[in-house]
């Protein structure tokens, strides 16, 4: 994948772009099962691995004619055959890669399958289940518009939990309770969309030795960790970090409470 980084915008941004659109047509394939020459383990170390892979196409125009005709043509795309293209390259995956560059080629795939059918944009997730220590997993996600060059990466771990000191109650002083984190860090460049792991152990390392009575003070005091312990690199400095935690036992009648932050890595 090119390293070029002037097209690459925050997911945000890029999601913004066809909302004065009228036809959203969607085809969306989920959690595809594959094995996976890409990306690291909880340890850092490169390993093949099993990844889940959703990719979404967006159409520049509606599927009417197939819907009217109950039949497949060139409004739509077979989501069997895009299944088993996408397969059949991940099976035959001519070594390793790292992980922006796989979900590149899978959104080459993607568009070549689709043929005649009018994409608007292609988006892929590669989801390793097995990419966090303590949490669900780690996923990267790339999306291409095609009619223009702009695209996004963005790098997400999911539902970390950490045992911490937090809370302003005298029960919250004396034992550690667990928060769930989640993080979602955009533009990274091209050498870092496999950081995954590097990134899990700072948010770790600052959040299980913090004492804070409020989620406030925790999440500007992670995004400030960040900035000095993680994103050290001098591509960073496009960076966007989006940062959510929560208390799942702070409120009795609530699932959780919830804080979620949006910073750039350079202020």
């Amino acid at each position: 994948m090119s390293s070029d980084t002037r097209f690459v915008v925050p997911k945000i941004v890029w999601q913004a772009q066809p909302a004065q659109v009228a036809v959203t047509d969607k085809i969306i394939v989920r959690n595809l099962q594959a094995s996976v020459d890409a990306g690291v383990d909880v340890w850092g170390r490169p390993k093949k691995q099993r990844a889940l892979l959703t990719v979404t196409l967006s159409l520049t125009k509606s599927f009417d004619s197939a819907a009217e005709a109950d039949a497949l043509d060139n409004s739509t795309v077979h989501y069997g055959i895009l299944s088993k293209a996408i397969q059949a390259y991940a099976d035959g995956q001519a070594g390793r890669l790292p992980t922006g560059q796989l979900a590149h080629d899978i959104s080459n795939v993607v568009q070549d399958t689709a043929g005649d059918t009018p994409l608007a944009s292609v988006e892929v997730a590669i989801f390793y289940p097995k990419g966090s220590m303590f949490g669900d997993g780690a996923e990267f996600s790339l999306g291409r518009s095609i009619s223009e060059e702009r695209m996004y990466t963005q790098l997400h771990l999911r539902n970390v939990q950490i045992p911490c000191l937090i809370g302003v109650n005298a029960n919250e002083r004396q034992q550690k309770q667990p928060v769930i984190v989640n993080i979602w860090v955009d533009c990274l460049a091209a050498h870092r969309h496999d950081d995954y792991q590097r990134l899990e152990t700072a948010v770790v390392d600052v959040i299980s030795s913090s004492s804070f009575e409020t989620l406030e003070s925790l999440t500007t005091t992670v995004i400030n960790h960040l900035r000095s312990n993680f994103f050290t690199d001098a591509s960073d400095d496009r960076s966007l970090v989006r940062l959510q935690i929560e208390k799942p036992h702070a409120v009795p009648a609530a699932d959780a409470p919830v804080i979620e932050i949006v910073r750039p890595v350079c202020v």
